[in-house]
C-alpha cells in the first residue's frame, strides 16, 4: 500500500469532513423530529470512530507502507469507501435542497438517500458477489507470418493476482484451473502482479498454481506490486531478500520468469519468439524494462510475442515503433468498474488511459490488456469479473 503525502491527507481530510457534514444534514432532513437526536448522535459518533481509526492507521503511531498486515487495511478500506458513496450523494442532495427547495417538502433529500442507498448496495453486491465472478474470453488472431506449425497454438493468458487482497483465491484459481483443462493451451502466460507487496502472500498457493502451471510451458513476468516498492523496509538487505523471495514464488508457482529476456518457443521445425520486460510505467510506476536487451538477437522478421505489464508501455514504446506483432499487458484491473453503454464496455480507466481492456490494433501490432483476477485496493467488482483470456493463434495465406 501506498502512504499519504501529508498534503493528500489534508485534502482527503478535509474533503471527507464536508462530505460528513453535507450527509448529516441530509439524513436529519428527513428524520422525524422524535428521532432526530438519536439519528445525528449515532451518526457523528459512528464517523468520530471511523476518523480515529484512519488517524491510528494511516498517519500515526501506523503508516501503510509499513504494514504487513494486510487483512485491517483491507476491512477498514471497504468500509470508508462504503461511507464515501453513501455519504457522498446525501451531501450532494442536502447542497441542491439549500439552493432550490429549502423550504420546500425535502423531496431533494429523500431522493439523494435512496439513491444512496442503491450506490452502497451495488457497491456491496460487488464485494459479495462480483469479486467472485469471472468470464472467460476467447479470441483468435491471425498473423501473415506466424510459422505454419504455430497455426492453431492456444495460449491461456491471466494476470494480477493480488494474492494478499484476494476474497475468494482459490474459488478463482480453481476456475483458472477448469479454464486450462477445457482450452488445452500450448502456452500459460502470467503477466504480473502476482503480490501486493510481499513474498508470504504467495504461501498455500502452490498447488492451485501448479494444477494450471503444469499444463503447458509456463511464463510470468513482474508487476510493480512484485517490487516491494510500496513499503518502507528497515534495510536494503530486507527488501532484496524479499524480492528474491518473490522471485522464487514465481518459480514454486511453475513459472519461468522473464526479466529483461526472451525464449524461443518450438513447435515441430518451426519457432517463434517469447519476450518478457519488467514493469514500465508513466510515473509514479517504475520503469525497469530494458526492451532493448531483452530483444537481442531476434531477427525483425521473426514472429515475437511481448509480455509487458503496464500497457503503457505499449502505447509509448512499442506502438509502430518495434516488430513486435503480439503484446500481452494487465495492470488496469478495468479500475474494478465497468458497465456496457449500447453492448460498448466502458470503465472510468478510460479516463486516464487510452488502452485498458480488451483487444488493440495497429497497422503492425496486437495488445492485449487482460483486467485480472484480482483485486487492490478495495475488494470489489462490478460488472468488470475476474477474467481468464484463451487466444487461438491462425496463420494467413497471403496469396
Amino acid at each position: 500500500m501506498r502512504s499519504f503525502q501529508l498534503l493528500y491527507l489534508v485534502i482527503f481530510l478535509g474533503f471527507f469532513l464536508l462530505v460528513i457534514f453535507g450527509a448529516g444534514k441530509n439524513i436529519i432532513a428527513i428524520t422525524s423530529k422524535r428521532s432526530k437526536k438519536t439519528i445525528s448522535n449515532s451518526f457523528i459518533l459512528f464517523h468520530i470512530l471511523m476518523l480515529v481509526v484512519f488517524v491510528f492507521l494511516y498517519i500515526y503511531p501506523n503508516q501503510p507502507r509499513g504494514a504487513t498486515n494486510y487483512s485491517v487495511y483491507l476491512i477498514y478500506n471497504l468500509l470508508l469507501f462504503a461511507l464515501l458513496v453513501f455519504n457522498l450523494p446525501n451531501a450532494c442532495s442536502y447542497l441542491l435542497h439549500v439552493i432550490f427547495t429549502r423550504k420546500k417538502p425535502p423531496v431533494i433529500p429523500y431522493a439523494g438517500f435512496i439513491i444512496s442507498i442503491g450506490i452502497a448496495a451495488s457497491m456491496i453486491f460487488g464485494i459479495v458477489v462480483g469479486s467472485r465472478q469471472t468470464r472467460t474470453v476467447h479470441h483468435e488472431l491471425s498473423f501473415n507470418n506466424l510459422p505454419v506449425q504455430f497455426d492453431g497454438y492456444k495460449i491461456f493468458v491471466f494476470t494480477d493476482a493480488h494474492l494478499g487482497g484476494m476474497l475468494y483465491g482459490e474459488r478463482l484459481l480453481k476456475k483458472a484451473e477448469k479454464v486450462v483443462n477445457n482450452a488445452t493451451p500450448d502456452l500459460i502466460l502470467f503477466i504480473g502482479d502476482l503480490v501486493n507487496n510481499f513474498a508470504y502472500e504467495a504461501d498455500g498457493f502452490e498447488a492451485n498454481f501448479q494444477q494450471i502451471t503444469s499444463q503447458g510451458e509456463s511464463f510470468s513476468i513482474l508487476g510493480n506490486h512484485d517490487y516491494g516498492d510500496y513499503s518502507d523496509w528497515e534495510s536494503d538487505d530486507k527488501k532484496q531478500a524479499n524480492f528474491d523471495a518473490i522471485l522464487e514464488a514465481n518459480r514454486k508457482l511453475g513459472f519461468s520468469l522473464l526479466r529483461n529476456e526472451h525464449v524461443v518457443l518450438k513447435k515441430g521445425g518451426d519457432s517463434i519468439y517469447l519476450v518478457g520486460v519488467e514493469n514500465w510505467g508513466h510515473p509514479p510506476f517504475p520503469q525497469y524494462a530494458d526492451l532493448d536487451s531483452a530483444m537481442t538477437g531476434i531477427s525483425p522478421e521473426a514472429f515475437t510475442i511481448l509480455l509487458s505489464h503496464d500497457p503503457a508501455h505499449w502505447e509509448s514504446r512499442i506502438e509502430n515503433k518495434k516488430a513486435i506483432e503480439l503484446t500481452f499487458s494487465g495492470h488496469t484491473h478495468g479500475m474494478q468498474w465497468g458497465i456496457k453503454i449500447a453492448g460498448i464496455p466502458f470503465s472510468l480507466a478510460y479516463m486516464s488511459r487510452k488502452y485498458w481492456g480488451g483487444l488493440y490494433r495497429n497497422s503492425n501490432s496486437v495488445l492485449y490488456v487482460n483486467t485480472g483476477f484480482g483485486t487492490v485496493g478495495v475488494p470489489w467488482r462490478l460488472d468488470m469479473p475476474a477474467e481468464y483470456s484463451v487466444f487461438t493463434l491462425k496463420r494467413s495465406e497471403v496469396n
